[in-house]
């Protein structure tokens, strides 16, 4: 799941077994015990010097996870003490949701975290992308029965949906706004898939960004070979000349940084004074800078400094 969904959660439930576990359940009806996640360890704090709780920040190309480690996840205590950010990680854990003053906290007290790679972490986007995108076409289903409909249940499961997310979402359309969440949840599929896969490449990934992206008024036929494809209009010169400029100015950002980082980051005002001096508008560094934190290329440890990946 996107970090940009958990954090939007606000609902947990427990089953009726006071012995079971408890659920995070979320906007688009996953019902959520354990989670995997991908991202970027951006920063680890030791929050209770104490006893040793760690709390760390991972980014993925939609937020970031906040995530736990303390007496009870030792493994995971003893990676985060000796880990350096940033780098590219995997966590499995388990969802807490925490209110207070009627605002709602979602944190991944880990149970295993490792170092990964790049490949790994855009492996993940696309695979959390695929199935964010499958529970938004279950929601559209409950939305369409109506949230009181007692054949509602029975129709997301001759939709072919598992038993466990039905449930998740039977109790999501009674506690959030369905069609918000839909609206808002589909750009934010979308531009955690630009963030790692090239526009024009077209690969399984890049239908799912379509997908994302599809309108009532989309074309989709099956080509030769029988897979997918959607049709769309060539890419006008002006947008070619765009997305050119935009890599020059992304790799110019990418080399000064490297060059003028000796150790703890980049003034950002610094990095835009230097670039300006060779001929680029602060215009064109900020949207390229925007464009490498979204791809996790780099970030921002505190306000005003930013680091490299």
């Amino acid at each position: 799941m996107f970090a940009y969904e958990l954090n939007k959660s606000t609902l947990q439930v427990k089953e009726d077994d006071e012995s079971g576990p408890s659920y995070v359940i979320s906007p688009t009806g996953a019902k959520i015990n354990r989670i995997f996640v991908v991202g970027v360890l951006t920063e680890v704090e030791n929050v209770r010097s104490s006893e040793d709780l760690w709390r760390a920040r991972i980014a993925d190309p939609t937020g970031t996870f906040t995530v736990y480690a303390g007496k009870y996840q030792p493994d995971a205590a003893a990676f985060l003490a000796q880990a350096d950010a940033p780098q590219f990680v995997a966590v499995l854990g388990r969802a807490r949701l925490y209110t207070r003053d009627e605002t709602s906290y979602v944190s991944i007290w880990s149970k295993e975290i490792n170092p990964t790679t790049e490949t790994v972490r855009n492996n993940w986007v696309i695979t959390t992308a695929e199935r964010t995108l499958d529970r938004v076409e279950a929601l559209k289903i409950a939305l369409s029965m109506g949230s009181q409909s007692n054949k509602l249940r029975t129709k997301l499961l001759d939709s072919d949906v598992n038993a466990v997310l039905a449930d998740g979402i039977i109790r999501a359309v009674l506690s959030y706004n369905g069609s918000d969440v839909i609206a808002d949840i589909v750009p934010v599929i979308a531009s955690a898939i630009e963030a790692v896969v090239e526009p024009r490449e077209f690969t399984p990934a890049n239908v799912d960004l379509q997908r994302a992206r599809a309108t009532d008024d989309a074309v989709i036929r099956e080509n030769e070979q029988g897979h997918e494809q959607i049709d769309e209009p060539a890419a006008t010169q002006e947008d070619s000349a765009a997305t050119e400029a935009l890599a020059r100015n992304k790799e110019h950002v990418l080399l000064k940084m490297n060059e003028l980082d000796a150790g703890s980051g980049v003034p950002y005002d610094r990095l835009i004074e230097t670039l300006e001096a060779q001929g680029l508008d602060e215009d064109d560094v900020e949207e390229a800078v925007q464009e490498l934190m979204d791809a996790g290329k780099c970030y921002e440890p505190k306000i005003g400094i930013l680091k490299l990946i």
